[in-house]
């Protein structure tokens, strides 16, 4: 099963993480373009881990370990 999800796009024109603060401000301007991700669960891959794979980046994948405790931790190079 794969879920789907996508977020508008916008570029931060002026502000970044200043206008957390009420006394700032900052200006948004909003972007035809879309985020979009896809998420799905593969037999090949143990269940408390999370593989991401970038396609932007020639190759890129990271894997992610989701511990007993609920922590996610980088997983270990083997």
């Amino acid at each position: 099963m794969s879920t789907i999800v996508s977020a508008p796009g916008k570029v931060l024109v002026a502000g970044g993480y200043l206008v957390l603060d009420p006394a700032y401000s900052g200006v948004v301007v909003s972007t035809s373009s879309r985020f979009y991700t896809v998420i799905r669960s593969q037999p090949s891959v143990p269940a408390n881990t999370i593989l991401v794979r970038s396609p932007q980046f020639d190759a890129a994948a990271w894997t992610y370990e989701i511990k007993e405790n609920g922590d996610v931790e980088p997983a270990e190079s083997k």
